[in-house]
């Protein structure tokens, strides 16, 4: 899945270092409001790529994940739940694993254009 999302450079980029949303000098959140067109464009990319990995994932694993703030949240907490349940099915090999997780992301890119 990351190769797709390394498509968008920026939306790679925020998936790996995160997003916040802005606040001012007293650590106060900014009403987006008054959010300027940088601030309003850094928003828009995390959605962007929160929207693209939502779409990519299943009900269970959502599920699984819980709640999340940002598009780096989900990300992480999607590696975390695929490291602790190893998604090989029994008697899976590594290339049949592969091809599935490639259709996946097949599907993915088709519901994404």
């Amino acid at each position: 899945m990351d190769v797709y999302l390394k498509i968008d450079f920026n939306q790679w980029f925020n998936i790996i270092g995160g997003y916040k949303a802005p606040i001012d000098n007293a650590e106060i959140p900014i009403d987006p409001e008054h959010w300027n067109p940088e601030m309003k464009k850094k928003a828009q990319i995390d959605f962007k790529a929160l929207n693209t990995l939502q779409c990519g994932l299943t009900k269970e694993e959502l599920n699984h994940i819980g709640p999340h703030k940002n598009a780096k949240e989900l990300w992480d907490k999607f590696i975390e739940l695929h490291e602790r349940t190893n998604d090989a099915k029994e008697g899976e090999s590594a290339s049949k694993l592969n091809a599935r997780i490639k259709d996946i992301l097949n599907r993915l890119h088709t519901i994404s254009h």
